[in-house]
């Protein structure tokens, strides 16, 4: 069970914000660096880096800082904001993601899934945004009729070996989770499932912990990190004491 403290940079800032809403945007931390450093010294393994600009505008326009982040540290990183083709993804891999995120792409182009997939295995991992169960895209801007549910189940069948799940409506409140809604969106994928949003204690933590053999592996942690409401190292004590 891996604890991925995110790293959400806009416009060159490491920001947070609330339920996707561009208008709560709040700078967190002086520069992506510093904020890496400050986390891989608390017990990184990995960092989840998104560039927001390109999640929102298709166009990556942080990709040196992710760079940066690789050529400074030995910690893995997942990485993704605007990968909406072939050669940006391997501008990705290139720049030193372990892992490659795609979001927008498996609803506009699953052809391109099938090809990412062939080319980086479990190198990369679908992002499936939801809002009160219907995936969202587009930076979170836009919302679609596809229900999440549907959404893991088809990509299970074209090969992804990771998703990502985020639940927009409670992301950034530190308002708990939904473990229902989890579980479902989980057992309709059925390989493994990276959980984000709303996450506000230990106790979430350990709740989400607890799903591991719903194929629950990982915990992306932001706004409770920045905020001091725990530690990244506490946070990672949790969550491999209860999986364990």
């Amino acid at each position: 069970m891996i604890v991925y403290p995110a790293i959400d940079i806009y416009q060159g800032r490491v920001v947070r914000m609330t339920r996707g809403d561009f208008s709560t945007v709040e700078e967190v931390a002086s520069s992506p660096l510093e904020a890496a450093k400050r986390l891989v010294s608390d017990g990184a393994e990995w960092l989840h880096i998104v560039d927001i600009d390109g999640a929102r505008t298709g166009t990556p326009g942080n990709i040196d800082a992710i760079r940066q982040i690789a050529n400074r540290f030995t910690v893995q990183i997942q990485a993704g904001g605007g990968i909406r083709d072939f050669d940006t993804a391997e501008r990705f891999a290139e720049a030193g993601a372990s892992r490659i995120v795609v979001g927008t792409a498996a609803i506009e182009d699953p052809e391109l899934i099938g090809r990412l997939v062939d080319r980086h295995a479990d190198g990369l991992a679908v992002s499936v945004d939801a809002r009160h169960g219907m995936v969202v895209t587009t930076g979170w801007t836009e919302t679609t009729e596809i229900r999440a549910i549907d959404l893991m189940q088809r990509l299970a069948v074209e090969g992804v070996a990771i998703v990502i799940y985020t639940n927009v409506s409670v992301d950034g409140t530190l308002q708990g989770i939904d473990l229902p809604g989890l579980e479902a969106v989980a057992r309709a994928f059925g390989g493994d499932v990276i959980y984000s949003g709303g996450i506000g204690s230990l106790d979430d933590i350990r709740a989400i912990a607890r799903l591991r053999h719903r194929g629950i592996r990982g915990i992306i942690v932001g706004r409770a990190i920045y905020l001091g409401t725990f530690s990244l190292r506490d946070a990672v004590d949790a969550a491999r004491s209860t999986a364990a």
